[in-house]
């Protein structure tokens, strides 16, 4: 497919539900206007990884023209990332939804609002594993955060990290921290929300069933359980990822010393609509 058919989602003849959807993709933001320099970001891939030395990044011209903006390709063996650079700020709208409940200091949150430019990346190779996606999405997204990006975005999961703590020193196996981070870091959105006429603090995850996996959600009493709750949300659904397993409504579940029991949201709790499944954690 083309840039405007990632860009929109373009249907495929043939294909399925799943390959109908928009491609991932990941965001990012730039302190000054970003110019894309085929070497370095080729040489930077191929210095990430052994699996990576024959990764090239070339440019689009007709693309670029088309878009009104940079356009280029990164690819090695069967993946390909699709990078769009826009050499304007990203729509305050997304940005707020990313930066505002994202778990970093508040200086790096109003860096990121100020940002100059922005670069989105679609996934555009052949690996059918989302999480493989994602990390294929990132290795990119490291490259360019060399170039001086101040976070990474995650708009389908609410989320964004900060990019300079990515950027790998020497002799760091980046490919595999990305491969064995916890999901709610990037990959999927954990979410703090403050309901009117609720005490305490719902938490909750976004993003989630982009890697077929169900949404999550816990009432906490206070901001205290947030680190546990993460936790909890990363563990169960790196569970689920990794045995195939699905959760039910009345099921239960353990993840190191908590127990929990599922439920499906009550009709009332209009704040947890989802796009794919969500369950309700509840302690058993």
């Amino acid at each position: 497919m083309g840039i405007l058919d990632h860009l929109f989602g373009k249907r495929k003849a043939g294909a399925t539900e799943q390959e109908q959807e928009t491609p991932l993709s990941l965001q990012l933001l730039f302190p000054r206007q970003l110019r894309l320099d085929v070497n370095s970001l080729t040489r930077a891939l191929r210095g990430f990884h052994p699996s990576l030395a024959e990764a090239r990044f070339e440019l689009d011209a007709r693309a670029s023209t088309t878009m009104g903006a940079e356009v280029g390709m990164a690819r090695w063996g069967r993946h390909a990332v699709q990078v769009v650079a826009f050499g304007a700020p990203m729509p305050a709208s997304v940005v707020e939804q990313c930066v505002a409940p994202a778990h970093y200091a508040a200086e790096l949150k109003a860096r990121a609002r100020a940002h100059a430019s922005h670069a989105l990346l679609f996934y555009a190779g052949e690996e059918k594993d989302p999480l493989e996606q994602y990390v294929a999405l990132a290795l990119v997204a490291v490259a360019l955060a060399i170039e001086g990006a101040v976070v990474v975005l995650n708009e389908s999961a609410h989320t964004s990290f900060p990019a300079q703590p990515l950027v790998p020193e020497e002799g760091e196996d980046l490919l595999e921290l990305l491969q064995t981070m916890p999901l709610t870091a990037l990959y999927v959105g954990f979410v703090k929300l403050e309901v009117k006429g609720q005490e305490g603090v719902w938490m909750r995850t976004y993003g989630a069933p982009k890697l077929g996996l169900p949404e999550l959600a816990w009432h906490a009493r206070s901001d205290g359980e947030a680190r546990d709750t993460f936790e909890l949300f990363s563990g169960l659904l790196e569970y689920l990822r990794r045995s195939g397993a699905r959760f039910q409504d009345g099921h239960t579940a353990e993840w190191e010393s908590r127990q929990v029991r599922l439920r499906a949201p009550h009709k009332s709790e209009k704040f947890l609509e989802s796009t794919g499944e969500l369950f309700v954690l509840e302690p058993r």
